[in-house]
C-alpha cells in the first residue's frame, strides 16, 4: 500500500472543510478534496474560506468551468492559499453544470480542456489532475476518453481519476447517473494499460474493505465517496484495515475531538447546523441511529452549546470499534 492512495471524492454539500476535520480524526492517510466550486464562485467569494489549515495536509481543489483565463486567474491564487494540486471536473452529469458548459459535456471538447491546463501551469507550479468518466450516452464507446486523455496529457496533465460509468446527459438525474448505467471496471483497467506512463484511479462503486483490496491492485489507487460519508466508521476501517494504521477510536473519542473542533468555529460564528450535520450518519446501522439523529436535530433547532454533542450517553461508547471485510 505504500505506493497506493485513497482519495475523498469531491462531494458538493459535503466535502467542506467542517466534514473534513472529522475525517482527519479518523484518517491521516486519505487524501482530501474540497466541493467542486466553479471558477466565478472562487473569484467572487470571500477567500478566507478556502484557505489550507494545518490539519488538511494534501489537500486538492476541484475546479469547474468553461473559461480558461479564469483557471489561470484562480490557479495562482490556490497555489498562495496552499493547495497541493488542482482538480478538473469533467464528469459532473448535473443538469445544471451543463447549461453552465463545465462537467461531463467537455468530454467533447479536449481542446479546450486543454487551455485551462495551459493557463493553470502559466500561473502557477500546481500539478493538475482530470476527474472524468469513460464516456457520454450509452455507448460503450472509449474513443472520446482516449483523445481527452491523449491531448490533456500534452497539455500537463498526468493523473486521471476515473468514474467507472459513462455520463448520461440527457433524461438522467445526477443521481441515477450515480446507479446507471453499470460499472465497467475492466474497461477503466483497458484504459490504464493503454497509458501506462500516466497514473489512474478508479472510482465509483467501491463499498467495502474486500472490494478495495481487490481492486486497487490494478490502480495506482481509488477514490471512494459516499459509501463513506453515508457511513464514517468505514473510513476508520479503511485506516485500519488499508493503510494498517493503530488508530482505535469508539465513537465517544470521535465525537469528543470533534468537539474541541467544533467550539473553536462555533466561537467564532459558525452555526451548529453547518459544525453537526456531517454527524448524522455516525451511528449508521446501529441500534442507536435514530436516537442519535434526534439528538443532534435537538441541538441544532435548539441552538444549544455545541459540547452538547459530548453528553450522548450509549452503553458501547466504550467498545473500540472493530473492522470488518
Amino acid at each position: 500500500m505504500n505506493d497506493k492512495r485513497i482519495y475523498l471524492a469531491p462531494m458538493v454539500g459535503r466535502t467542506d472543510e467542517y466534514y473534513r476535520a472529522l475525517v482527519r480524526i479518523m484518517s491521516k492517510n486519505i487524501y482530501l478534496y474540497t466541493e467542486m466550486i466553479t471558477c466565478d464562485a472562487f473569484l467572487h467569494t470571500d477567500r478566507k474560506h478556502y484557505k489550507v489549515n494545518s490539519r488538511e495536509k494534501d489537500l486538492t481543489i476541484q475546479l469547474a468551468g468553461s473559461d480558461p483565463k479564469k483557471y489561470g486567474k484562480c490557479a495562482k491564487i490556490i497555489e498562495e492559499h496552499g493547495y497541493s494540486e488542482i482538480n478538473l471536473n469533467i464528469g459532473c452529469p448535473s443538469t445544471k453544470v451543463i447549461k453552465g458548459d463545465f462537467g461531463a459535456c467537455l468530454m467533447n471538447s479536449p481542446e479546450l480542456v486543454s487551455e485551462f491546463i495551459y493557463e493553470i501551469k502559466l500561473s502557477s507550479s500546481l500539478p493538475v489532475s482530470i476527474k472524468t468518466r469513460l464516456g457520454l450516452g450509452y455507448e460503450h464507446n472509449l474513443n472520446l476518453l482516449y483523445n481527452l486523455i491523449d491531448q490533456t496529457h500534452k497539455a500537463g496533465c498526468n493523473k486521471f481519476f476515473i468514474h467507472a460509468r459513462n455520463a448520461i446527459l440527457d433524461g438522467l438525474s445526477p443521481k441515477k447517473n450515480r446507479k446507471i448505467p453499470l460499472l465497467r471496471y475492466s474497461d477503466v483497467l483497458e484504459v490504464k494499460k493503454s497509458f501506462p506512463f500516466l497514473a489512474f484511479y478508479l472510482n465509483g462503486g467501491v463499498e467495502s474493505i474486500s472490494e478495495i483490496k481487490k481492486n486497487i491492485v490494478n490502480f495506482d489507487g481509488l477514490m471512494i465517496g459516499r459509501s463513506i460519508y453515508d457511513n464514517p466508521i468505514f473510513m476508520l476501517q479503511i485506516e485500519q484495515e488499508i493503510f494498517k494504521s493503530e488508530v482505535s477510536l469508539t465513537r465517544k473519542d470521535i465525537i469528543e475531538q470533534y468537539a474541541v473542533y467544533a467550539l473553536e468555529k462555533s466561537n467564532q460564528g459558525i452555526s451548529n447546523y453547518l459544525l453537526l450535520r456531517h454527524l448524522f450518519s455516525l451511528y449508521y446501522n446501529t441500534s442507536s441511529s435514530k436516537k442519535w439523529k434526534k439528538f443532534l436535530h435537538d441541538i441544532i433547532q435548539s441552538n444549544k452549546d455545541i459540547n452538547n454533542i459530548t453528553s450522548f450517553e450509549e452503553s458501547f461508547y466504550e467498545e473500540k470499534i472493530t473492522t470488518y471485510g
